[in-house]
């Protein structure tokens, strides 16, 4: 049902398809060997790394990017060059959109979405570093459908590749119906947060809550330890900031939860919350991390080149065989340690504190073993994409 909020976002939308239409036109009589790219930015998240690539992309010869945003990522992307509302959910009311939209070569996202505009070339850039779980089973299988129908994905490491392979093996019932390509170009967000953290000289002495979403594997997740620990480790004197998981900052994931624990600390000098899109300053200011299964454990100790503490009741999965022999499990003790109470927890947090580099060279070495294209990934993916110009 359409109100004035819904009527103002199909009115922008409607104006910019048709902007589209004759900035397209327009060039490709100028140039006809022009190619077109739409970056798009359907959620709110870190994606500085994507943006970097769109800039990359724009400096190759006969190609224009546009960075397309709606009303959920627009404040990060509205003041950009070459940046347009388009909102990709009110395509199915616009007449001709087909027809306005034929010019768009190729589609770059680092999220799964459902619509594309008719005639372009698709790549989902993976934001997964590892074989982390992406969803519930029922929920897996109807992403590993849609991304079955992308030309190309783009992904961090072997393991990744293998995730998806493995996926598409699983869930496809007619293996002909497979579309997408996979590619290893190594890991974006990687390589730009690491590359960031180098230049900063902040004082990082403190720990970075980053849970994983509150209704993901609700029974073995942190949230409903979450109170607990924290308040056990503001006893302590320690300085904590907590990160909630993106999802969690909604309606559709624990918004209350994340509230709750917000409001019952926010009062402590020593606890900090962080709600940004970018995880940059967190990442700085912290020395160590405590998650239970999010994706941003890897990311964090091969950019950050520190320990990761795992808080994990995995043993209260039925499924804990097949999460076992994921590599982003059977790789924690490489870059961190594992807990399941608080006292221990506070061992290890203690035993980090004592020796800062604890772990570093383990951390490196496996980044070494998985990451294939470190510090390389922005080159590896532009020519990936010029390959296929």
């Amino acid at each position: 049902m359409f109100n004035f909020d819904n009527l103002k976002k199909l009115y922008f939308t409607f104006l910019n398809v048709v902007r589209i239409f004759f900035i397209t036109n327009i060039k490709l009589k100028k140039n006809n060997s022009i190619k077109f790219f739409f970056f798009y930015f359907p959620v709110k998240a870190y994606q500085e790394n994507i943006v970097e690539l769109g800039n990359i992309v724009n400096q190759l010869k006969n190609t224009e990017v546009y960075f397309i945003y709606n009303s959920k990522t627009f404040q990060e992307l509205k003041l950009k060059k070459n940046s347009l509302y388009l909102d990709f959910n009110y395509f199915r009311f616009i007449p001709f959109i087909n027809f306005l939209l034929s010019k768009i070569n190729f589609l770059v996202t680092g999220y799964v979405i459902y619509t594309f505009p008719p005639k372009t070339k698709n790549i989902y850039i993976s934001h997964d570093i590892y074989d982390t779980p992406m969803a519930r089973t029922d929920i897996e299988k109807k992403i590993f459908i849609e991304l079955s129908k992308i030309d190309y994905i783009f992904v961090s490491s072997e393991i990744a590749a293998n995730y998806f392979k493995n996926g598409f093996s699983k869930n496809l019932i007619n293996k002909s119906n497979l579309k997408a390509k996979i590619v290893n170009t190594g890991y974006l967000k990687l390589d730009h947060v690491y590359k960031k953290l180098k230049k900063t000289k902040n004082k990082d002495d403190y720990i970075l809550i980053a849970p994983t979403s509150n209704k993901f594997y609700p029974n073995a997740n942190l949230s409903k330890k979450l109170d607990k620990m924290i308040s056990f480790l503001i006893k302590k004197k320690l300085k904590l900031i907590f990160r909630p998981h993106p999802l969690d900052l909604t309606s559709k994931g624990e918004i209350k939860l994340t509230n709750s624990v917000i409001e019952k600390f926010k009062k402590y000098d020593n606890f900090e919350f962080d709600l940004s899109t970018s995880y940059m300053d967190s990442y700085e200011k912290s020395n160590m991390l405590i998650t239970d299964f999010s994706g941003t454990a890897y990311t964090y100790a091969f950019s950050k080149e520190k320990p990761v503490i795992f808080y994990s009741t995995l043993n209260k999965l039925s499924f804990e065989k097949k999460l076992k022999k994921l590599y982003y499990f059977k790789d924690r003790k490489n870059i961190g340690y594992i807990v399941n109470n608080n006292n221990d927890l506070y061992k290890k947090i203690k035993k980090i504190i004592k020796n800062k580099t604890i772990l570093k060279r383990k951390i490196k070495d496996l980044r070494k073993k998985r990451i294939r294209y470190f510090n390389n990934s922005l080159t590896m993916t532009k020519n990936t994409i010029k390959k296929i110009l």
